[in-house]
């Protein structure tokens, strides 16, 4: 199988690899994309779809290549956008054929083989007035699935817009007829659904609206900056991850990338423009400071708005573990610092290398803990280190607030000696 190693956004570079959708299946994260074939081409050329998966999020693995020739389709340079989900032990797969039908493949296993259903499209463009394309299936709290697709008035005319129906449990028909989703936004490209704190959000071209209804009508909220073209989102090991497609060489060779996503107290969803352009798992102790939130696992905590200084911090009230795999560069580092917050009773942070079990480097303790999140309640602690590091470590970061406290991480970074004038 192809493996390909990741250093920054793009995840799989040079490939092509765009519009990408992903899912956590057996806590392996799949990515499910189009294929731009042709670097120098003047309009999409996209014969094949690709299936690539990972456990960290760096190392990626190429799980299936799939063609069109294989469904209903036949030969295409039109394999456009797809979604994924699983139901019952079974594998379903979405797949454009250009802006005109969506079909549907079935697996037994995450990463195919993927066979057709049907035989024949889900929706040959004749249910709806929209373009029956660019397909999303989600999945509800109740266990319910519904498949969105479709693509705004301003582009193909009036009566198109975002759709959305309930599947039946075969995942292959209908249990309803499709409905159109009233937005109050003119819309963009291909739609993503998901559910966040209750609230439902629906999301396209980097913009998103929200609902407290799965059919609408849904409130527009504005732009995450993170790209204008296709993305989706999942949660994993406790963080919030966005999939985005990354221009590459033209408009018409893209590529994907991955981004932390983090959800204010009034719903906006932000993101990081550093992460976006370095991406996920991909830490240097040489930074001036790494923020908490940007962990890759996070066990019993939760992200909170930082009101007084901007940005987030990361809250827990029990025993927690932030985890940042191999951070970069740490065999000249001599000592770590952490800012952070400690109310209602006292706490500590010990710092593992190679994991919650490692080996302890040191440990910070909040014996002085104050009564508000205020900024001038922030403290900052160091430690200096016994040995020094290996240049690649797991960092972990153990946190033991006493009863009844509340500490909150606000970031941290590590220590050099300064050098001699």
């Amino acid at each position: 199988m192809k493996k390909v190693i990741s250093k920054k956004n793009p995840v799989i570079p040079g490939t092509g690899v765009c519009d990408p959708h992903i899912h956590v299946f057996n806590d392996r994260l799949y990515l499910y994309a189009s294929h731009d074939a042709v670097p120098d081409a003047r309009g999409f050329c996209m014969h094949d779809w690709h299936i690539w998966s990972t456990d960290d999020a760096v190392e990626w693995t190429l799980e299936s290549v799939i063609r069109p020739e294989d469904f209903f389709m036949g030969p295409s340079d039109c394999c456009w956008a797809v979604d994924a989900a699983e139901r019952n032990g079974r594998y379903y797969y979405y797949f454009s054929d250009g802006s005109s039908r969506i079909g549907v493949a079935v697996a037994d296993n995450p990463g195919g083989p993927f066979a057709d259903a049907l035989g024949r499209p889900l929706l040959d463009g004749n249910l709806t007035p929209t373009r029956e394309y660019d397909p999303c299936v989600f999945k509800d709290d109740d266990g319910e699935y519904y498949l969105v697709f479709g693509a705004p008035a301003w582009c193909y005319g009036e009566g198109c817009g975002y759709f959305i129906a309930r599947l039946n449990e075969d995942m292959i028909s209908f249990a309803e007829t499709p409905r159109k989703i009233s937005l109050d936004h003119c819309g963009d490209d291909k739609a993503s659904l998901n559910k966040f704190g209750g609230k439902y959000y629906l999301s396209y071209g980097g913009f998103y609206a929200v609902s407290d209804c799965v059919y609408g009508p849904y409130h527009f909220m504005g732009h995450m900056a993170s790209t204008i073209d296709h993305s989706s989102f999942c949660e994993w090991n406790g963080q919030l991850f966005q999939a985005i497609t990354v221009k590459e060489q033209t408009e018409m060779y893209r590529s994907s990338g991955l981004c932390y996503v983090h959800i204010k107290e009034n719903g906006e969803l932000v993101t990081d423009q550093m992460i976006v352009e370095y991406g996920v798992g991909q830490y240097d102790s040489d930074w001036n400071r790494i923020e908490a939130q940007w962990y890759m696992k996070g066990e019993n905590v939760r992200k909170v708005e930082n009101k007084c200084l901007f940005g987030f911090c990361v809250s827990c009230k029990e025993k927690a573990v932030l985890t940042y795999p191999k951070i970069r560069n740490l065999n000249n580092k001599t000592g770590f610092s952490v800012d952070y917050y400690c109310v209602g009773g006292k706490a500590s942070i010990d710092v593992m290398a190679g994991g919650e079990n490692g080996r302890l480097l040191g440990t910070v303790r909040a014996d002085n803990p104050t009564d508000s999140f205020e900024w001038y309640c922030r403290r900052n602690d160091f430690f200096r280190f016994d040995t020094l590091l290996d240049d690649v470590s797991d960092i972990c970061l153990v946190l033991r607030p006493e009863s009844g406290a509340e500490l909150w991480i606000d970031s941290f970074h590590f220590i050099t000696e300064p050098a001699e004038l």
